[in-house]
């Protein structure tokens, strides 16, 4: 996305609002546009909400006000509802950045940028977000956010010489990367542990305080703080406790018939709440040979992830038809949308 065609300059906005992912490259473009300055509300929609939530932003964005939709696509209904805001006189305007093959639609439209890679590097909406901001020269100057004596919060802009700014760059630069490798899971091939301990932390801490210690880390050079580092301790601990009991549980659904694979497919099937990715990668490497990919059942929030390695199966396509999303080898939907059918046919390869 090119900033620099949008109808004004960002600073030139009354507002700026950001509708993002929960996941941690969701709240990435939210710290990239604080560590840019860039003020901006921020609100966090699962995938199946963001044609709602965006139609409902439509309604009460006022006059001279931009909206931000990074992580997430939105139909063709809601495509249409964007082109004519961005087609009134009255300033507001709306742009969506996305890297997930399933929205590659959207590049049809001048307002979104779609990008699942760059020059053979997969690509995610931090990344794209990080690249478009330095490619329209606008530069890391960190706002900081600060109670006053009624406990609310005013930002405040510092002013940072060269050298800090610099310096700025590069921890920006390595927090980018870090979410980049996680989300399109290069850090495993790569084994780069970092990443995927800041996803462990993201999900270990509210989204706030998450925000505010790797703002903090830009600004201060400490990409985790003493209680990380002894959550993360404590969390490898359950990890490896965990793929060793779900290995044991986990269900095979024979030849299973899914919308938007044309082959009946053996899955792998296990319930949790927790390290969904880790589990599924685990289990679709050690189960290969009999499986083709891995459901991840969360039963409290009604989701299923969705695993695989290799080219056999694209989950994006299957996650689409279920009115999810995602990649390849990592997507998710509703537990609801896939239906009776597949709930009967785990509890059949239960009771063989």
């Amino acid at each position: 996305m090119d900033f620099k065609k949008l109808p004004k300059k960002l600073s030139y906005y009354e507002e700026i609002h950001l509708i993002t992912h929960t996941d941690l490259d969701g709240i990435g473009p939210s710290i990239v546009l604080d560590a840019f300055g860039i003020d901006h509300n921020p609100y966090y929609v699962e995938t199946r909400k963001i044609d709602e939530a965006v139609i409902e932003k439509i309604a009460e964005l006022p006059d001279q006000q931009l909206l931000i939709i990074t992580d997430l696509s939105v139909n063709e209904e809601t495509a249409a509802a964007i082109t004519a805001v961005n087609k009134e006189p009255n300033g507001r305007n709306i742009i969506l950045i996305d890297h997930h093959a399933s929205a590659l639609y959207l590049n049809d439209f001048d307002w979104a940028e779609v990008a699942p890679d760059k020059n053979g590097i997969k690509m995610s909406a931090t990344t794209l977000m990080f690249k478009s901001l330095l490619d329209a020269e606008f530069e890391v100057s960190p706002l900081q956010r600060v109670e006053d004596e009624n406990g609310e919060l005013q930002v405040i802009r510092p002013e940072y010489s060269s050298k800090e700014k610099a310096t700025m760059l590069t921890r920006l630069t390595h927090f980018v990367e870090n979410v980049r490798l996680y989300d399109t899971w290069d850090w495993h091939a790569l084994s780069i542990q970092e990443a995927a301990d800041l996803n462990t932390i993201f999900y270990a801490r509210r989204r706030h305080e998450f925000a505010k210690d790797r703002m903090n880390y830009i600004l201060n050079g400490e990409l985790f703080t003493d209680e990380d580092q002894q959550y993360l301790h404590f969390s490898k601990e359950e990890l490896r406790k965990l793929l060793k009991k779900k290995s044991k549980q986990m269900l095979i659904v024979e030849n299973y018939t899914l919308l938007g694979h044309d082959e009946p497919v053996n899955i792998g099937v296990v319930e949790t709440d927790s390290y969904f990715s880790e589990l599924g990668n685990h289990l679709a490497e050690k189960f290969e040979q009999e499986i083709d990919c891995v459901f991840i059942i969360s039963l409290i929030k009604n989701k299923v992830s969705l695993r695989s390695i290799g080219h056999k199966v694209d989950l994006s396509k299957i996650a689409k038809n279920y009115n999810g999303g995602g990649h390849p080898n990592a997507s998710g939907c509703d537990l609801s949308a896939l239906g009776m059918p597949f709930i009967s046919a785990v509890f059949e390869a239960q009771n063989r």
